[in-house]
C-alpha cells in the first residue's frame, strides 16, 4: 500500500505491536480466560517477531502470514493449528476494526489434528503421582487432587478465585468458569480428598481473594501473598511432568479428566450427566470416553445373562 493511503486513511498506519494491545484488551474486555489471552499473546509475539513488530496493520499479507506458518513445520499439529487460530482471530479482528483492508489470514487451509483417544489412568497409578508430592506442597497437591476428582479442565481449576469458592456447610461448590465462556458449579461433596485439601491450603495459604492458584505462595509475607501472579497454565504442565517422571509414569495432565469421564461412563452414569459434569458444548465430545473396558464389558455381558436366564 503506498504512503498517501496510509495518510489518508490513519488506521491503516498502525503498526501490527499497538494493534496487538489493542486486541488482548478486547479478550480481557469480553472475560475471556486469563490462560486464553496469555496464549493469544505468546503465540502473537511471536508472529510479529518475525512479520516485525512496527509494521503498519495494512502491509501485512497472506504471503506474510503463510511464510511464518511454514517456519513451525516441525511442530506438532496441536501447535501449529493453535499458532494458525490465534493469528486468524487477530487478522480478523484487525479487518473488523477498519486497520487493514482485507484478512490476511482469510481462508487459509486448515491444519488437521488428529483426534486423540482419550487414555484413562488406574485409580492406583494417580494416587502414585498424587503421593509423590511433597506434603508441604500443598497448592499442587490440591491442584491435581481437584482435577482428577472432578474433571474440571486445568485450566479452569487454574482459573478459579477465592470468591468462586462457598464453604458452606452441606453445600461445599465452586463456581467454574469454563471453556467458551460456559460457566457450572462443581459440588464438592463427591471430592472429598479435594475439599479437606482445600480447607488446609486457604488456611495455609490466607487467601482472601483472587486467584486460588498462585506463583510461589509459600514464604511470603500476607501483603505479598495478596499480590501474587496465578499460577501459569505452563507451570502446571511442567510439575505435573515432573511428578510422573519420577514415579516411571508416562501420562499427560489432560489424563486426570479423561480418567475421570470414564470412570463415570464405565460405572453407568448417562452420557447426558457426564456432558454436564465436564462441561461440554457437544455431545460429541462426551461420546469419546464411551468407549468402556473388557472388565466392564464382561460385568455387563454376565447381567445379561443372567436377566435372561432368570428374568
Amino acid at each position: 500500500m503506498s504512503e498517501p493511503a496510509l495518510l489518508h486513511f490513519p488506521k491503516l498506519g498502525l503498526p501490527l505491536c499497538e494493534l496487538l494491545d489493542r486486541f488482548l484488551q478486547e479478550l480481557r474486555d469480553a472475560n475471556r480466560s486469563r490462560h486464553t489471552v496469555i496464549n493469544y499473546r505468546a503465540d502473537l509475539l511471536r508472529f510479529l517477531r518475525h512479520v516485525g513488530p512496527e509494521m503498519p496493520a495494512a502491509n501485512l499479507s497472506r504471503t506474510a502470514v503463510q511464510n511464518y506458518l511454514a517456519t513451525l513445520s516441525d511442530k506438532a499439529p496441536t501447535t501449529r493449528a493453535r499458532h494458525q487460530a490465534s493469528i486468524k482471530a487477530f487478522s480478523r479482528w484487525c479487518h473488523a476494526q477498519g486497520h487493514t483492508e482485507r484478512d490476511a489470514a482469510l481462508h487459509l487451509s486448515a491444519v488437521r489434528v488428529p483426534q486423540p483417544y482419550p487414555r484413562a489412568l488406574d485409580d492406583a497409578v494417580i494416587q502414585k503421582v498424587l503421593n509423590a508430592i511433597p506434603a508441604d506442597n500443598l497448592r499442587d497437591r490440591l491442584l491435581f487432587t481437584l482435577v482428577a476428582e472432578t474433571g474440571m479442565r486445568i485450566s479452569e481449576a487454574l482459573g478459579i478465585f477465592r470468591e468462586d469458592i462457598n464453604l458452606s456447610p452441606d453445600d461445599e461448590k465452586i463456581a467454574i468458569r469454563g471453556k467458551g465462556g460456559r460457566s457450572r458449579t462443581v459440588m464438592l461433596y463427591a471430592a472429598p480428598d479435594s475439599l479437606t485439601l482445600l480447607r488446609r491450603y486457604l488456611s495455609a495459604s490466607r487467601i482472601a481473594s483472587g486467584p486460588l492458584f498462585r506463583a510461589h505462595w509459600r514464604g511470603r509475607s500476607a501483603k505479598s501473598r495478596g499480590a501474587a501472579l496465578p499460577m501459569h497454565y505452563r507451570t502446571a504442565h511442567y510439575a505435573w511432568r515432573r511428578l510422573c517422571h519420577e514415579v516411571g509414569i508416562e501420562a499427560d495432565i489432560h489424563a486426570l479428566r479423561h480418567s475421570y469421564a470414564t470412570t463415570l461412563v464405565n460405572n453407568g452414569v448417562r452420557l447426558e450427566v457426564v456432558r454436564r459434569l465436564l462441561g461440554h458444548k457437544s455431545m460429541q465430545t462426551t461420546l469419546r470416553y464411551a468407549e468402556v473396558n473388557d472388565a466392564t464389558v464382561k460385568a455387563e455381558l454376565r447381567q445379561h445373562m443372567r436377566t435372561r436366564r432368570f428374568g
